[in-house]
């Protein structure tokens, strides 16, 4: 059977607050490990290699800078406040990243089991667990075997009831959202304009931006000049991001290209809630959470109209992202309901997208092929799988 067995992994840069007590950030220079000018990915995974043994001192070019917090150590901590760093304070475009608790044991709705009665070896599952064990920036790691619960493992002060911000796999639940949407009739379909749901948005836009489609938006193709992790820190400074997000310079014809922007995905999630009539938080709880028993703790970063985020900043914990993911292994399916199409499912696998010779991509979700398996998945910035 395929895609039976799912496995999440949460990694600290996910949700992290810096433990600072002054609340003041160290300066940017600090995290700048890899010397190419700006705080971004790299530097990240360049600090967490290093914490976990993979990266010798010699392989990081500003090893002297590696100590982000200004401590004298280069520790755990030194992982949280350059993902600091990394995103501004709450209020704009993305959040200082703190984590919420999330009150309810939901042990109820779960299955458990040992990994050999689902036809799995726990001593490979332990040593797994163990490999990862010193990387401080893990979170968590849970194995869901044929719709049962065969490993959980937290790390590092985590557990089951802690919240924290799943990033770009937020553009995953979107894509569920928006098939709902389509189901109820609240929304056309996939090739309805964008145009056609905000025309005061659109009033002054030229003809080929009244081209862009729902699909155009989650499938990354609308054209819009976007360069990621910098064209929303000048957005986040207008009045009016959907406006800014439409205004954008036009590179390509619509459905021309790839060109990966939480923008995008912004403007998808202001044409389901005009759509719907109500906020993207709303019309996910009514229609898809609330039915799992998932309690998004925050849903953050409304833009200056009150208008919910789309593609980040939405705060789940492990648990409920494994209900999410195993809801598309059961081809949309929860406790005999059809809460999403299944059409949503094979849309989420289809890779329409070559991003390069290992990904592909297409309306919020990721696809590759790992040891001769093909599988698809949500992903979010620091590594929520």
């Amino acid at each position: 059977m395929r895609h039976t067995t799912l496995v999440l992994f949460w990694l600290a840069f996910s949700g992290a607050v810096c433990p600072a007590s002054d609340g003041c950030s160290p300066p940017r220079s600090a995290g700048d490990l890899d010397r190419n000018g700006a705080i971004n990915q790299k530097d990240l995974e360049m600090l967490g290699k290093y914490l976990a043994g993979s990266l010798m001192p010699s392989q990081i070019p500003a090893l002297a800078d590696a100590d982000v917090d200004n401590d004298g150590m280069v520790n755990a901590t030194d992982c949280l406040a350059l993902m600091r760093l990394r995103h501004p304070p709450a209020g704009s475009w993305y959040e200082s990243n703190p984590t919420y608790d999330d009150p309810r044991d939901d042990s109820a709705d779960w299955q458990f089991s040992t990994p050999e009665a689902q036809g799995m070896n726990s001593l490979t599952l332990v040593d797994g667990g163990d490999s990862i064990a010193g990387n401080p920036c893990i979170f968590s790691l849970l194995v869901i075997r044929h719709g049962i619960l065969v490993y959980e493992r937290y790390y590092h002060g985590m557990d089951k009831s802690k919240a924290n911000n799943i990033h770009s796999a937020s553009k995953s639940l979107l894509q569920a959202l928006i098939s709902i949407a389509i189901e109820s009739g609240c929304l056309a379909g996939w090739d309805t304009k964008a145009s056609a749901v905000l025309p005061d948005d659109f009033a002054s836009a030229p003809p080929n931006k009244k081209d862009i489609s729902v699909r155009h938006l989650l499938q990354m193709s609308s054209g819009l000049r976007w360069t990621e992790d910098r064209t929303e820190y000048i957005i986040e400074k207008t009045d009016d991001w959907v406006q800014s997000v439409i205004h954008l310079p036009q590179l390509y014809d619509p459905g021309l290209c790839f060109n990966y922007s939480t923008g995008n995905t912004h403007l998808a999630s202001s044409v389901l809630q005009q759509a719907t009539g109500v906020t993207t938080h709303a019309f996910a709880a009514a229609n898809l959470l609330d039915a799992m028993n998932i309690t998004v703790e925050h849903w953050g970063c409304p833009d200056p109209q009150g208008g919910d985020s789309g593609g980040c900043n939405v705060y789940m914990t492990p648990r409920e992202m494994a209900k999410f993911g195993l809801l598309y292994l059961q081809n949309g399916m929860w406790n005999g309901r059809q809460l999403i199409p299944s059409a949503a499912v094979t849309q989420a696998a289809a890779g329409i997208w070559t991003v390069d010779p290992e990904f592909t991509y297409d309306t919020g979700w990721w696809s590759r092929t790992i040891s001769g398996h093909p599988m698809y998945f949500a992903w979010g910035y620091g590594g929520q799988f």
